[in-house]
């Protein structure tokens, strides 16, 4: 148990061991699951994608599979993206052409960027920051994401 336990996620492992308060104290439970709840809800909602980062590749990828489809497989990847686009709300123009282009991380870095360090650096200080920043990712296959 202490190996499954060393991988897993901070939620889990306060959930765990909110379990066994229960355990040992019944009478805690309605408390304990409150707990849980209000836990989830907080993980859930840090863990939100307002921007829709994660579709707009998704629907990328499905445009551009990495393997040979028939033009059937294709039409269906291309229904599935339309769908995700869709449920979204989101425009073409949103939607990267590149599969792996940065879909608006550059400009969502450099707005945080900005933001920790104005005061400090110039706009232009500032985006060169944004550049390399962009190219360590580029490179290391990272998103920035998280």
């Amino acid at each position: 148990m202490a190996e499954s336990s060393r991988h897993a996620s901070p939620t889990t492992a306060l959930i765990a061991r909110l379990m066994r308060v229960v355990r040992t104290c019944p009478e805690a439970t309605a408390d304990v699951l409150e707990l849980v709840l209000l836990v989830s809800q907080v993980e859930a909602l840090t863990n939100v994608d307002r921007d829709y980062r994660d579709a707009k590749r998704v629907i990328a990828r499905l445009r551009h599979p990495l393997w040979d489809m028939s033009p059937d497989q294709r039409a269906t990847l291309r229904r599935a993206a339309d769908t995700i686009r869709d449920a979204c709300g989101l425009a073409e123009s949103d939607i990267p052409a590149d599969p792996i282009g940065d879909a608006g991380e550059r400009q969502r870095i450099e707005v945080q960027l900005g933001t920790a360090l104005s005061g400090e650096f110039t706009p232009a200080q500032i985006a060169r920051v944004t550049g390399a920043v962009m190219a360590v990712l580029q490179s290391s296959g990272g998103s920035g994401e998280r």
